[in-house]
């Protein structure tokens, strides 16, 4: 599997992860979001350790991810509805 490797940087510290190449174009988009989300639960110092930063980083990949399968799901409901829409204003002007 190939990895890329991804750096975040939370207060004063640097936090390095290698995460799935697939999952590295959601990570971008959503990397802002992970720092917001960690800064924003505010841990103790103590707490915000590896683990932490990697649940918050591998919950806003899914997020993202999903976000982009529903922005799909809609652009092709809409697809499929303008279609339908147009196949009833032909019928109903025959």
């Amino acid at each position: 599997m190939n990895e890329q490797v991804v750096e975040l940087q939370i207060r004063d510290r640097k936090f390095i992860f290698k995460i799935p190449y697939s999952d590295y174009l959601p990570f971008k988009e959503a990397e802002k979001r992970v720092i917001e989300l960690i800064e924003e639960i505010n841990p103790p110092e103590d707490k915000l350790d590896y683990g932490f930063v990697y649940c918050a980083l591998k919950l806003a990949i899914e997020n993202n991810k999903l976000q982009e399968n529903t922005i799909s799901e809609a652009n092709e409901t809409e697809k499929q509805i303008h279609n339908l829409t147009e196949k009833l204003e032909i019928f109903l002007n025959q």
